[in-house]
């Protein structure tokens, strides 16, 4: 995992063809102009939560997308339990693309740290980046709890 998944927010884009194909209707010129649309740039991000994973090796790299806080931890924690029953000793994280994190996401890693195991960010969002740079001024990192990447 040493690039951000951005297949996660990809916006899904309706098909176009030529505008003098059969069938495809010509522009309609409005009689009024119209607003100028937002750029899909400045949407606002997309708060579901959505997590992708592979384990190999005893590593488990995890790749998430939008909000976490304390409601949708859970389906994280219960992936990481999987993880860790199934042989997984250490976890590459992706979050480059979460849009919002607090406190609970901190808690699940550290309870994966709480078992001897250790992680790592492949890359990070600027909410989380500034939720471990916090956590770090607060309290003193455990061994083998370690942020590589931006």
């Amino acid at each position: 995992m040493n690039s951000p998944i951005n297949a996660i927010s990809a916006p899904i884009l309706p098909a176009a063809g030529p505008a003098d194909a059969p069938g495809v209707p010509a522009p309609v010129t409005p009689a009024a102009p119209a607003a100028p649309a937002a750029p899909a740039a400045s949407a606002p991000p997309d708060p579901v939560p959505r997590i992708r994973s592979t384990l190999r090796d005893g590593v488990l790299a995890v790749g998430l997308a939008g909000e976490f806080d304390v409601l949708t931890c859970a389906p994280l924690r219960d992936l990481l339990a999987e993880g860790a029953a199934a042989g997984a000793r250490r976890l590459v994280l992706d979050a480059a693309l979460v849009t919002f994190c607090d406190s609970a996401l901190l808690d699940v890693l550290d309870a994966w740290t709480r078992s001897k195991r250790s992680w790592e960010t492949s890359a990070t969002s600027r909410s989380l980046r500034l939720l471990l740079d916090l956590d770090a001024r607060v309290r003193p990192r455990p061994a083998g709890r370690e942020r590589v990447g931006p």
